[in-house]
């Protein structure tokens, strides 16, 4: 998978952009808060057409300006396709080849962007909801069916809890949502098991080339109950455990929406025991993971990686870059970084220069 062309148009802070990129690995330069971010953030809203920086997608438009849009062109193999993702204060409108997206999943095929920020190297050590979303969005983008388990999923807790808000007065109709929520739950955590064990596959031979050294590594995905072949029983024995605790706190306890996973680093939990660094590598080689599980070749993800080589030494960086090599298409942003063979893009005042 490959973006060759990129136009912006009011968004963040860039009133006019249009750049070709090249196929290997692409070198953003600038210094902080020149607009390198910015540029990363509008490749990266290309696969889901959401921001990780921000959850308002209204300040993703140039101040004074009534709309942004970030146009694409992408290969994949012999197909070629034009993205337009407009955005306004009322929302989004997603475009491919000229006709509007019916669905989100649409565009993480065709575009597929795994990303690396700095705020990763918190991702063990902060809460389990940026966990959950790197399974849900690495799922979403393999598989539709997911994506549609999700979204009822979502929707079925909230009316869950709306009824836990009434103080669960019509028990019946608790109870046959609540058998609704289990029955797509059910398969949810099947797609996680089946994704943690993918990903334990390909996890600790990148983490080896990434920092030089082998160590055993792993993911530890916690269900919210044991998926032995009696799961709907024993959903429906954590739910009903957990009723009146949810009737007081007028919201639902447990689920797939509270689940979590762990990552083990030589037998130990990294949030407990590893170092600054540990976190750092890991988190990287666990984002990018999931390009090894694509077995296509054309299709395999555009990879952004945000700041990445600012708490490096230069032995970290140059097994960072030969990783790299094997991974197709890759953005990097730094403030000063020389790449052989990279396409160089200087930034500065919010304007994108390509110098080679």
């Amino acid at each position: 998978m490959i973006l060759r062309r990129l136009i912006l148009k009011d968004f963040r802070s860039y009133p006019n952009l249009d750049l070709e990129f090249g196929e290997g690995k692409n070198l953003i330069l600038g210094n902080n808060a020149s607009g390198k971010t910015n540029l990363a953030e509008a490749i990266h809203f290309l696969s889901l057409a959401k921001s990780w920086r921000t959850q308002e997608e209204g300040s993703l438009i140039r101040l004074g300006c009534p709309m942004a849009s970030v146009r694409a062109f992408v290969e994949e193999g012999i197909l070629r396709r034009e993205i337009l993702i407009e955005i306004t204060p009322q929302g989004k409108r997603i475009f491919v080849n000229g006709k509007p997206a019916r669905r989100l999943g649409e565009l993480s095929k065709v575009v597929n962007v795994l990303l690396f920020a700095p705020e990763d190297v918190r991702l063990f050590q902060g809460p389990p909801l940026a966990r959950r979303n790197f399974l849900d969005i690495g799922l979403s983008k393999r598989s539709n069916d997911y994506l549609t388990l999700i979204a009822r999923q979502n929707s079925l807790l909230k009316s869950r809890n709306a009824l836990l808000k009434d103080g669960a007065r019509d028990k019946a109709l608790l109870e046959v949502i609540t058998d609704q929520l289990i029955d797509v739950q059910e398969p949810i955590v099947r797609y996680r098991t089946m994704y943690v064990t993918s990903l334990n596959a390909v996890l600790p031979k990148l983490l080896g080339a990434l920092r030089g050294v082998n160590a055993p590594c792993s993911l530890l995905y916690r269900s919210f109950v044991k998926d032995d072949g009696s799961f709907k029983e024993r959903a429906k024995k954590a739910y009903s455990d957990a009723l009146e605790g949810d009737i007081l706190h007028k919201g639902t306890s447990v689920g797939v929406q509270r689940e979590d996973f762990s990552v083990r680093l030589s037998g130990k939990d990294i949030r407990e025991f590893g170092s600054q660094g540990e976190n750092r590598m890991v988190a990287l080689a666990l984002k990018l993971s999931p390009f090894f599980l694509v077995e296509e070749a054309e299709k395999k993800p555009i990879c952004v990686l945000d700041d990445v080589t600012s708490e490096l030494d230069a032995d970290n960086v140059a097994r960072l870059l030969s990783v790299l090599d094997g991974l197709g298409q890759s953005f990097l942003t730094a403030t000063d970084l020389s790449l052989t063979g990279a396409s160089v893009f200087e930034v500065a005042d919010h304007k994108a220069t390509r110098r080679n």
